[in-house]
């Protein structure tokens, strides 16, 4: 199992009317809302969204798409790449084959619709982010008078790069969690990555570490400047690799506190071998013998390319007992490690000493880990709030999440969760801890909680 964070996306092309902006104007991207699969060589329409480009042209499901315009599309990412080009309100053709026979098809590019819960204020915003600027989003309760200042939570999603956007329904379960958040009294933003969705800037996989971590430094500012919240209240929710951002963000830029959800703070490197181990046992229920070779290569290859920041190339071909391993990291790209992000980010975040970095802190925090999460373990949490009260004593608290898996999401085994990871009802109890944790700190009467509640 290549993944190792959370990815929740709707496939097809993402780039409705909504808010006024209250910062830089950021187009909307166009939403030609179909679903493609690849289908052997052919690339498909497997569904179509009502109310979307695709609904209202003379697309069907089951068209092969040849090309958009005089670009061939030979891959569902040949697709998106090329559609990147356009603008809403743009017309481009599609040139498709239905039943042996080739044809164009006229798509006039109407724009994403918006996340509109009936029961929660959304703000479409943007983000200065010095060479990028990202699409916000805001929730905010309904209940909010205008001269009340609420506390607020600026979550930090996972690795990928990937929208943490939701307008076609709410299946996401982040997103679900982030709306009962705001049901509970918070201002919830979420930031979109570079070159991800509206968002502008370098695309989202050449990002380093750093640059990702300066552009959710810029979001909390921003965050922190509005007129209905109180900037002495504002916490980061950091969700899987957003458990290492946060840390590094709040080193530089001051917030109440901290939860983070299935991260990890081991040297990756050391996390990446150990997360390979336990998902090959069991999802596939591999021979100890056979699977301990394969573990020792991944170790000595993480090492030489993360710690040593060598060549993998050059790896390979000084040690070809490692191109096992080297396929392990780099399966479906050579230039992705595990098809998410660059080389250079992952050997940034080997170099990081999260116990420094948490150490350092000296403000409350809290470490959540479902009891089924494939992606993290429970001893990086109990080790997270161990860092922090070596220095700070009573502000590190961790808890484990019964039944839950790495994506907010209930099973009632194990088993269950490594056959339907990420698939089931929202895990509650993750965002009650949150906010109950969250009332007493802003009361000041956080203590330390920790183990299996």
């Amino acid at each position: 199992m290549n993944r190792i964070c959370l990815s929740l996306t709707i496939l097809g092309l993402t780039t409705g009317t909504g808010p006024v902006l209250a910062g830089k104007e950021l187009p909307r991207r166009p939403f030609v809302g179909v679903r493609l699969e690849a289908k052997g060589e052919a690339v498909q329409i497997v569904h179509i969204f009502p109310d979307s480009s695709g609904a209202r042209s003379d697309l069907k499901v089951g068209d092969v798409v040849l090309a958009i315009d005089d670009t061939k599309i030979n891959s569902v990412a040949d697709f998106l790449s090329a559609m990147k080009r356009f603008h809403t309100g743009d017309h481009v053709k599609c040139r498709i084959a239905r039943d042996k026979k080739e044809s164009a098809v006229d798509l006039g590019l109407t724009e994403w619709p918006r996340e509109s819960p009936a029961d929660i204020d959304v703000l479409y915003d943007s983000v200065d982010a010095g060479e990028a600027t990202l699409r916000s989003i805001l929730t905010k309760p309904k209940t909010a008078t205008a001269s009340a200042r609420m506390p607020a939570v600026l979550y930090i999603q996972g690795i990928d790069c990937g929208s943490v956007e939701a307008p076609i329904g709410i299946s996401d379960r982040s997103v679900q969690m982030i709306y009962e958040l705001t049901r509970s009294g918070f201002v919830v933003m979420r930031c979109e990555k570079s070159g991800v969705g509206d968002s502008t800037g370098k695309p989202c996989v050449e990002m380093g570490l750093h640059a990702e971590v300066a552009d959710f430094m810029s979001a909390v500012k921003k965050l922190k400047t509005y007129d209905f919240v109180d900037a002495t209240k504002v916490f980061l929710f950091g969700h899987s690799a957003g458990g290492w951002v946060a840390p590094l963000v709040a080193s530089k830029e001051p917030v109440q506190g901290i939860i983070v959800y299935g991260t990890v703070v081991r040297p990756f490197a050391e996390y990446l071998v150990e997360n390979h181990r336990r998902n090959q046992r069991v999802r596939y229920k591999r021979d100890p013998a056979g699977l301990e070779t394969e573990v020792r290569q991944l170790g000595q290859f993480l090492r030489k390319v993360l710690a040593e920041k060598r060549e993998p190339e050059a790896v390979v071909k000084e040690n070809p007992e490692l191109a096992k391993a080297a396929k392990l990291v780099f399966a479906t790209n050579p230039k992705l490690a595990y098809g998410v992000r660059s080389l250079r980010y992952f050997q940034e975040v080997e170099d990081q000493n999260m116990a420094e970095v948490w150490g350092g802190l000296g403000i409350p925090t809290l470490a959540l880990v479902g009891e089924f999460d494939l992606r993290a373990s429970a001893y990086d949490h109990e080790y997270l709030a161990e860092m922090v009260n070596a220095r700070h004593p009573g502000k590190g608290t961790w808890k484990q999440i019964p039944r839950a898996d790495h994506g907010f999401t209930l099973h009632t085994s194990l088993e269950e969760s490594a056959k339907s990871e990420f698939k089931g009802p929202l895990a509650p109890q993750v965002m009650l801890e949150s906010v109950e944790w969250m009332r007493n700190v802003i009361a000041g009467q956080e203590t330390p909680r920790a183990g299996v509640r």
